[in-house]
């Protein structure tokens, strides 16, 4: 079979088409994959061009195939489209996306990092168990939500824990717990912290930083985490921002350090040592001196325990006299009788009789001491001398009488009071008696007076 030169023409030409049109396409970014098409946002590429690569762990996977501005008010962002043209590529939930670079000058690509497995390590107690799948909980602003699940569990003896882990297992034995974090755009800390926790029927690992900072939940819309590049102009901002700020802290340490002040610490630093070397000659002396005084010291000691046990001693028998039953009732007895005598001696005193009757006994007193006193000294007569002692001693009886009479006042108790005015009478009757008594002796001590 021929073919005709017009036909061998246009099958040339249209094989050229085709090639034209394929490498336009790779040019401007595009493929003819069937592959499904991706679109991420980001505030900005960073000056990354349609047709760059996207790799994956640094594998090459797919291209990018458009980059589109979209200018919404204050909310702008650059559409990214890209495809993955390895059909054995899957792009897991919450993988990182960022623009990295070829060396110092190369080109930009799009490169993909899938969520990394985390590790922490728990005390193994009885009921802390759990197991592969089971989630992740971690408090975002002011709830607890899932943010991943574990990937596996291992039992491992204590020494075989980081060292920095191993100040918080008590235990002999540790959980590895090895978890992966699927929330798209929470970007934790490498180090963090866990323990489980039990609702209901559901056993879950519940994380948080080292320090319990709460991490805010992430606004964003993607089933990716996005990483905004930074730009050469940004880092080198944020690193004259840094070297103000060092500038001004060192200028604030110099003024601090002024050479005045620099004198006044290197002054102080002398004081001190020198206040460090007085301090131990001090001490010094003070061994010397209690090494010196040991002796006194321990004879001290001594006496204070004795007086210590003496005191012990004394409260013991303060102690049992006080707790005596018998010799609280005495005690009780005494002050009662005591404050009954009080109340009787008051009544009688405050009687009108009373202070007679004690009036009418200081006349007798002085009638028999005179009576006495002359007799001795005026008569010789013994006869005389019997019958005047006789009759003082006869006195000095109803003077005794009147005294018991009185002491029997002081047993009477105040419901007796028609006994206590009967006392009182006779008593006055009685001292009447002896003031006639005493009269008639008067007049026969002048009858003796005149006969010697």
């Amino acid at each position: 079979m021929k073919f005709s030169s017009s036909f061998k023409v246009g099958l040339l030409t249209l094989i050229a088409l085709v090639l034209l049109f394929g490498v336009v396409f790779k040019v401007k970014g595009r493929t003819f994959s069937n592959a499904e098409r991706i679109e991420v946002q980001f505030k900005d590429v960073n000056g990354m061009r349609p047709g760059a690569g996207v790799q994956m762990m640094g594998i090459r996977v797919g291209q990018v195939e458009e980059i589109t501005p979209v200018i919404d008010g204050e909310n702008n962002f650059v559409k990214v489209k890209f495809v993955i043209t390895d059909p054995d590529i899957d792009i897991p939930r919450a993988s990182l996306f960022t623009i990295q670079q070829s060396g110092l000058i190369g080109e930009l690509f799009l490169e993909i990092t899938p969520p990394k497995t985390r590790t922490l390590f728990i005390p193994m107690k009885s009921k802390d168990i759990l197991y592969q799948d089971d989630p992740v909980e971690m408090k975002l602003d002011d709830k607890y939500y899932d943010v991943g699940k574990v990937k596996n569990i291992e039992v491992i003896s204590k020494d075989a824990v980081p060292y920095n882990f191993r100040d918080s297992i008590e235990t002999t034995y540790a959980y590895k717990i090895d978890y992966v974090v699927d929330l798209p755009g929470l970007i934790l800390p490498e180090f963090m912290k866990g323990y489980p926790v039990y609702n209901k029927d559901t056993k879950k690992l519940r994380i948080s930083t080292l320090d319990d900072t709460i991490l805010p939940y992430p606004a964003q819309n993607s089933q990716y985490t996005i990483i905004e590049p930074m730009r050469i102009a940004d880092f080198m901002e944020w690193q004259y921002k840094a070297a103000e700020s060092l500038t001004e802290t060192n200028r604030k340490i110099n003024d601090l350090l002024s050479d005045e002040v620099i004198a006044e610490l290197q002054m102080s630093v002398n004081n001190i040592n020198s206040l460090t070397s007085q301090s131990a000659e001090t001490i010094a002396k003070f061994d010397k001196l209690i090494d010196a005084s040991q002796g006194d010291l321990k004879e001290l000691m001594t006496l204070l325990d004795r007086t210590s046990n003496d005191f012990s001693k004394l409260s013991d028998n303060l102690n049992n006299i006080i707790g005596d039953k018998e010799f609280k009732t005495k005690l009780y007895s005494t002050a009662d009788s005591l404050d009954l005598l009080s109340k009787n001696l008051n009544k009688i005193m405050d009687n009108g009789n009373a202070e007679a009757i004690a009036a009418d006994l200081r006349v007798i007193t002085h009638n028999v001491n005179e009576i006495s006193t002359y007799i001795n000294s005026m008569t010789k007569d013994d006869n005389l001398k019997k019958d005047l002692t006789a009759t003082i001693n006869s006195v000095n009886k109803a003077m005794s009488d009147v005294s018991t009479t009185l002491a029997s006042l002081n047993q009477v108790t105040p419901d007796n009071k028609t006994e206590l005015q009967q006392i009182v009478e006779d008593t006055a009757v009685t001292t009447c008696n002896l003031r006639k008594f005493s009269e008639k002796l008067n007049k026969r001590f002048l009858l003796f007076r005149l006969m010697f």
